[in-house]
């Protein structure tokens, strides 16, 4: 067996026919769940008054995959311990804020949600150690967001009135900006899609399913969504370009591409300076949708708990007897249901306090690396080996880490509990961590004379 092939597969991981189709099923309803969840047809604004309602049948769901998969985790034990090893990272960031369960505002709320975290975190190792095609992964991505397109489509044409809100089609989700998120998640998966040259009919099939999401996608109106689909091709084809250039190339763009940018911010400030303008005017009545109140509020609750934060996801949506002042004045009456920052690192911040905030960063940064090292070391899709990371994931992945952390600029998904994005991030984080372990050299073995 050459170098480099999967380690999991050295030490006798072979995948059964039941593994593989028992994994695919669960995988395949995981994400389905993810993305579509429980429609409930009830978009009345809801005054902020009391802790999130858990629908019995979300707690069903979840811990009927997670008995599911147990069949998986007894078969291929040793993969899963191996991958949870690798991950050290992320599991010390999840441990850390199990812990913050004992000091959170609302310690019943917190542990509730940590326990769905782990379980999503359990089913993420799991599948990813018995998924028999890399493309599987991105294929039921796809096809998920697409069903839940279709779904608000549908919904679009039935009920016109309750799916196009004032700010953009929210469908069958709760508001706009959910469905912006699932369109840019599908059409993240779609374009790799496109990498493995499929047949021309699965190629045109595939081809009008982006064209469904990313007219969705305009329906829906989210700005942040739609410019990062508009930014992501020429990103990831700007990394690619360098991991596999000369050392020298890259640094020489890099230097330029900074010096471009120092050369349009002096001449700016020069332009202003000719012209007695105030360099800083066009930013003064920036409120990003009234956001930078929403944040300046956050950053004085932070300095409230500095180091350990509110507990995880300990404060939105928590009793209100523990944290009157957030169901009182200003956007939490009852003009709006506010349950999150609009800004990722701020809500992480808040929670976790600064020692979860920097091991969340230090996750991000961990992951990022081995998207790019992956991209820059993978090669094309092997039919031969459908199990092993190819350039299309790579690309997925690096994609979706960079959308992920410009979304949560102004939106607020970093590990959250029970989203779409925080399972996508925990198959990311997996999936690359699995081909990291994969692509080390089997240890030499040694015998005695």
């Amino acid at each position: 067996m050459a170098a480099g092939t999967d380690a999991l597969v050295d030490n006798g991981i072979h995948s059964t026919d039941w593994v593989s189709r028992l994994s695919s099923v669960i995988l395949f309803s995981m994400l389905l769940y993810s993305v579509v969840g429980i429609p409930d047809f009830n978009r009345t604004a809801a005054v902020a008054a009391s802790t999130d309602h858990v629908s019995p049948v979300n707690r069903f769901i979840w811990l009927g995959l997670l008995s599911l998969s147990l069949p998986l985790i007894r078969a291929r034990w040793q993969a899963v311990l191996q991958l949870v090893r690798s991950s050290w990272l992320l599991i010390g960031l999840f441990l850390y804020f199990t812990c913050s369960t004992t000091w959170a505002l609302d310690p019943t709320a917190s542990s509730r949600r940590i326990m769905f975290a782990w379980i999503e975190i359990i089913l993420a190792v799991t599948l990813t150690c018995t998924i028999p095609d890399r493309k599987t992964l991105l294929r039921f991505i796809f096809i998920s967001c697409l069903v839940a397109g279709v779904a608000d489509l549908v919904v679009w044409i039935i009920m016109p009135g309750y799916a196009m809100t004032s700010e953009g089609l929210a469908g069958i989700q709760d508001q706009k900006n959910q469905t912006g998120l699932i369109m840019m998640y599908g059409l993240l998966a779609g374009g790799p899609l496109l990498l493995y040259r499929p047949p021309k009919r699965e190629r045109y099939r595939i081809l009008a399913g982006m064209a469904l999401l990313f007219f969705l996608l305009l329906a829906s109106r989210s700005k942040t969504c739609l410019s990062i689909i508009i930014l992501m091709p020429p990103l990831v084809w700007l990394f690619y370009r360098l991991t596999h250039s000369r050392l020298s190339l890259s640094v020489a763009v890099i230097i330029s591409l900074l010096a471009i940018l120092t050369c349009i911010v002096f001449g700016y400030f020069l332009w202003c300076e000719d012209t007695n303008a105030a360099p800083f005017a066009p930013f003064q009545k920036m409120t990003f949708t009234s956001r930078t109140d929403l944040w300046s509020f956050m950053l004085e609750e932070i300095q409230k708990r500095p180091w350990l934060g509110a507990g995880f996801y300990s404060f939105w949506s928590i009793d209100p007897s523990v944290q009157p002042s957030l169901k009182t004045s200003m956007w939490f009456g009852s003009e709006a249901h506010i349950n999150e920052a609009h800004d990722g690192y701020l809500d992480l911040m808040a929670s976790g306090g600064a020692v979860g905030f920097a091991i969340g960063i230090a996750v991000l940064v961990r992951t990022l690396t081995l998207a790019i090292e992956a991209l820059a070391r993978t090669g094309p899709p092997d039919a031969a080996a459908p199990s092993r990371l190819s350039n299309p994931q790579a690309c997925f992945h690096l994609a979706f880490l960079l959308a992920l952390c410009i979304h949560n600029f102004t939106e607020s998904n970093l590990f959250s509990n029970n989203g779409l994005l925080a399972v996508a991030l925990y198959f990311s984080i997996f999936d690359l961590e699995y081909w990291k372990r994969s692509s080390r050299p089997p240890a030499p073995s040694y015998r005695r004379m």
